[in-house]
């Protein structure tokens, strides 16, 4: 017995040897990353989140700013590129227009978030906002002279543009 077991032992220790040598990954990918690798994948993450939210807020801005200016010399264009927007590779976009709205949508091929704004007469004039939530959003809501986004979704501010209101 004593002879056997140390041949298990002998085995053992030559195939963790040999495993180091190949690097073979002896733990299954969760366990074995530290929490430096942990964190550093989460804020890699947060910072490709932010980078679309930025490029998202600033054509949501030129979308609104653009049919407002369009619907004063005339109507809504169905057409992005009239307004100067060009869709980033990683987004997939969606323009409707009526006679009395615009609605612009993006959706990130690989973030839950979704971005949606919309451009619409009210009887004082035009109104537009730029929201961004999870999910299909509901619809856009007037509040007095503010268009307001659906429920659970978040105005969007372009970073770009200064003296933005709540």
């Amino acid at each position: 017995m004593p002879r056997t077991s140390k041949v298990v032992l002998i085995l053992l220790l030559s195939l963790l040897g040999m495993a180091g040598l190949l690097r073979l990954p002896l733990l299954p990918p969760p366990v074995a990353r530290s929490s430096a690798d942990t964190t550093l994948s989460g804020l890699e993450a947060q910072e490709s989140l932010q980078e679309v939210r930025q490029e998202a807020a600033a054509l949501m801005s030129r979308f609104v700013g653009g049919e407002i200016t369009r619907h004063y010399w005339g109507g809504f264009t169905p057409f992005l590129d009239v307004l100067g927007i060009e869709i980033p590779p990683g987004l997939e976009a969606k323009l409707e227009v009526s006679t009395d709205k615009a609605i612009f949508s993006l959706r990130p091929r690989q973030a839950l978030e979704h971005y949606q704004a919309e451009v619409r007469i009210t009887s004082n004039g035009t109104r537009g906002v730029a929201c961004r939530g999870k999910g299909a959003p509901k619809s856009f809501r007037l509040e007095g002279e503010r268009l307001i986004c659906p429920l659970g979704w978040v105005a969007m501010i372009d970073p770009s543009v200064d003296g933005y209101r709540k």
